[in-house]
């Protein structure tokens, strides 16, 4: 999901001639929390389950808050909830230095990334 559509905190957009409820945290936006740079790569619909023809299936619904964020420093993807992301920092790639940064954090997690797979070689020829 691109869009957070639906959310608590949202600003209403006109997409496709309609009026809709979209999240603040667009995709995209790299934010600090707790000193570690993430990066929101994705908005998770939400997941409920409903009696359909004799048994239970899962149905997926707009207005999910948790997000999918990849920490730059060490590449790795993780879920977080949308409160952590709307009261965090953030480092906008709109600003005029947001793409620097924002290639500068990649490249950072492409050397840690490189780093743990060496330490890996080497302990695997011990």
């Amino acid at each position: 999901m691109i869009r957070q559509y639906n959310s608590q905190r949202h600003r209403r957009v006109e997409i496709s001639g309609r009026i809709r409820q979209v999240g603040t945290v667009p995709i995209g936006t790299i934010v600090l929390i707790q000193g570690r740079k993430l990066q929101v790569e994705a908005w998770l619909p939400r997941d409920y389950s409903a009696w359909e023809r004799g048994r239970f299936v899962t149905k997926r619904i707009a207005g999910g808050h948790l997000a999918q964020v990849r920490d730059l420093a060490t590449g790795r993807n993780g879920h977080l909830s949308d409160a952590w992301l709307v009261d965090a920092v953030s480092i906008r790639t709109e600003e005029p230095n947001g793409r620097a940064l924002l290639r500068r954090a990649a490249l950072r997690a492409e050397r840690a990334i490189a780093a743990v797979a060496e330490t890996r070689e080497l302990e695997a020829a011990l």
